[in-house]
């Protein structure tokens, strides 16, 4: 069937685990069949899930599947039927305040994302200070960690570009960024990170080196503060934020396009 459609023999399952925000984003897609909408929903008004006259959106109707007892298969084997699995994902998921959804195409393939709070996450970082401050870069982000000497500075004229390896890298000034008091050393360090496939610098006072993190959410009065998705606690007892990348870069941006209007 699936050579038929000129797809190979082999289906393959793709599994996926990214840091986004404040969550962990887990992705199983594979590219089989994809689910059909109109047998889900027929069944489910067999059952009783759902009224015969009500129109459900195909988000709607894709978490069906995660009713109790609710199966697709028409004859019960030992693998299949009893309508048990999906039920009980949902209800771990749920007990761990996380989400879980479905996106499928027919003849393409199904994707299903959980998305599962910080809280439950250890990620390798990069420890780094500004001042007497501590924060975390996610390691997975970073390329590299280069010198940045005030006559870079200068031969810059201002603009924050520097030239790494004849390449032109923009990068933001974390200690500008996050307000910090104080005067930066002679020899800063720059944490060059990959973001949308282009390198972006962070400038930082000390490189520590790599840290492996447990992700603590931030309160309810932090919980909002841009380009900061977490916190942990180091060895000595000093709390470390996690920065979010994305955030931070889109701050700055935005920042420059609200100045030059």
């Amino acid at each position: 069937m699936r050579e038929a459609k000129g797809k190979k023999r082999k289906g393959t399952v793709h599994l996926s685990a990214i840091h986004s925000g404040s969550s962990v984003l887990i992705q199983v897609r594979d590219d089989g069949e994809g689910l059909n909408k109109e047998v889900i929903l027929a069944r489910a008004r067999e059952k009783g899930l759902v009224s015969a006259e009500g129109e459900l959106s195909d988000n709607e109707i894709y978490s069906l599947v995660f009713s109790a007892g609710f199966s697709t298969a028409t004859n019960v084997t030992s693998v299949s039927g009893r309508g048990v699995g999906l039920d009980v994902v949902k209800r771990a998921v749920d007990s761990l305040r996380g989400s879980i959804s479905i996106e499928s195409a027919r003849g393409i393939g199904t994707t299903i994302t959980l998305s599962l709070p910080l809280t439950l996450a250890i990620i390798e970082g990069l420890l780094v200070q500004i001042g007497e401050e501590y924060y975390i870069l996610p390691l997975s982000s970073v390329e590299e960690c280069v010198e940045l000497v005030r006559n870079e500075v200068s031969e810059a004229r201002g603009r924050h570009i520097v030239s790494v390896r004849g390449q032109a890298v923009p990068y933001i000034r974390l200690r500008e960024q996050f307000k910090i008091s104080g005067t930066p050393p002679v020899s800063e360090q720059i944490v060059i990170v990959k973001h949308d496939a282009h390198p972006v610098g962070f400038v930082v006072d000390h490189v520590v080196g790599e840290h492996q993190t447990v992700i603590k959410t931030l309160g309810r009065v932090y919980k909002g503060v841009d380009g900061i998705s977490g916190a942990t606690i180091l060895g000595d007892g000093t709390v470390a934020l996690i920065m979010d990348i994305a955030k931070i870069i889109k701050c700055v941006v935005d920042e420059e396009v609200q100045n030059e209007k």
